[in-house]
């Protein structure tokens, strides 16, 4: 028997001794451990535990935060992209070179700071890529250029096709 299995039964033989756990619901009815098929059988209980006290490991939180950043990261893509075509439409359309000169050095801008950006994602994921338990799937880096240049093909129906 594994280390948290013998603490966790010494635990749970305590708390039954005292009457701590007899209120509780499912009380005296076996754990179905069965609902997740992704998790390691070997690990199930200990998941559970976690899971029934909202605690959720360390990986996963990490996960979720990456999530949150790539999504953002995303987001202000596409709003930038739009808007850069859009202005850059605008600036042709009147003939100003001066605010078309201006738009692309902020869109230059941006695409450095995007770059960067994703770059410092892809070493964050690389990391928790390595945190990750057996039979997890990794998480794929992202690829800024790529990114960039399907932002401005969503967009390329709306904008002008030179380039």
């Amino acid at each position: 028997m594994k280390k948290w299995e013998k603490v966790v039964d010494h635990l749970l033989q305590e708390a039954i001794g005292n009457g701590d756990i007899s209120h509780l619901p499912g009380a005296g009815k076996p754990l179905r451990l069965d609902n997740d098929s992704h998790t390691p059988p070997d690990l199930r209980a200990a998941y559970k535990i976690l899971d029934d006290h909202n605690v959720i490991p360390d990986w996963i939180a990490h996960r979720e935060s990456l999530e949150r950043t790539e999504s953002k990261l995303r987001r202000q893509l596409l709003r930038k992209a739009a808007t850069y075509l859009a202005d850059r439409r605008a600036a042709r359309k009147t003939g100003r070179a001066k605010l078309e000169s201006k738009n692309e050095k902020d869109w230059q801008r941006f695409k450095s700071e995007f770059s960067e950006a994703t770059e410092r994602y892809n070493r964050a994921l690389l990391e928790h890529n390595l945190t990750l338990p057996p039979g997890i799937a990794h998480k794929p880096l992202l690829r800024g250029e790529e990114m960039i240049e399907r932002a401005l093909g969503a967009h390329s129906g709306k904008a002008d096709k030179t380039n």
